[in-house]
Parts: C-alpha cells; sequence; structure tokens
C-alpha cells in the first residue's frame, strides 16, 4: 500500500528534551527489556526514515530488510556478524546494510540517532 506524504521545505530544530520517545512494541530479546524509538522524518515517497531509538540491555538477533546508518550516542554493545564481534560504542558510526544479520548483546543501555533506507 503507498502512503502520500505530504512535502514540506520547513527546516526543523528537535532540541534535546523534545524527542517524541514512543515505547517499542514487543522489542526482541531475550530479557523482555524494553526500548523507545523517537522518528524526526520520514520522506515523502517513505524511503527513507530517520530517528532515534534506545534499548536497554538485552541480546537478539537480527536481519536487515534495509539498509541502516547510526551514530551511537550513548551506551555499549556488541555486535556479532560474520564470525566476529564488533564494539560500538558512544562516538561510533555503525552501518548495517540490507541482507546483513547477526547478534546483538547490549551491555549499557544504547541511544543511537539512525537513517533508513529502505528501497523496497
Amino acid at each position: 500500500m503507498s502512503e502520500t506524504r505530504e512535502q514540506t521545505t520547513e527546516v526543523r530544530v528537535i532540541h534535546e528534551g523534545e524527542r517524541a520517545w514512543a515505547d517499542l512494541v514487543d522489542p526482541p530479546g531475550t530479557l523482555g527489556t524494553g526500548g523507545a524509538e523517537a522518528e524526526t522524518f520520514t520522506s515523502p515517497d517513505g524511503a527513507l526514515q530517520t530517528g532515534f531509538w534506545r534499548r536497554e540491555p538485552d541480546t537478539w538477533s537480527f536481519e536487515r530488510p534495509y539498509d541502516e546508518v547510526a551514530l551511537i550516542l550513548a551506551g555499549e554493545a556488541e555486535i556479532e556478524t560474520d564470525g566476529r564481534v564488533l564494539a560500538v560504542r558512544a562516538g561510533d558510526l555503525l552501518v548495517t546494510p540490507k541482507g546483513s544479520a547477526g547478534t546483538w548483546r547490549i551491555k549499557e543501555t544504547i541511544v543511537k540517532f539512525f537513517a533508513i533506507y529502505d528501497r523496497r
């Protein structure tokens, strides 16, 4: 189903503390910890989405159905993929291409800013 979005040229600033966090619905993981997400922008065609994501310590497997680039703002995690264990922490840029798979192990609550491109 195609969703029409109103295109705007309005420049916006989303200040710290003004993020519209929404609890994650049924987040993956073995410990049942929660998390939240705050959408900041979606392109008119829906292919590009940006926002903030927060997740408490937990472990789960993933397979990316889209391309994602994320700047880790806080916390620490390990991502096991392709026989490697990658450490990510505040200040790191994480690139997870479409089709990549692995396991997230969040050690300390992670907050990231993400940009997702889904060419559908």
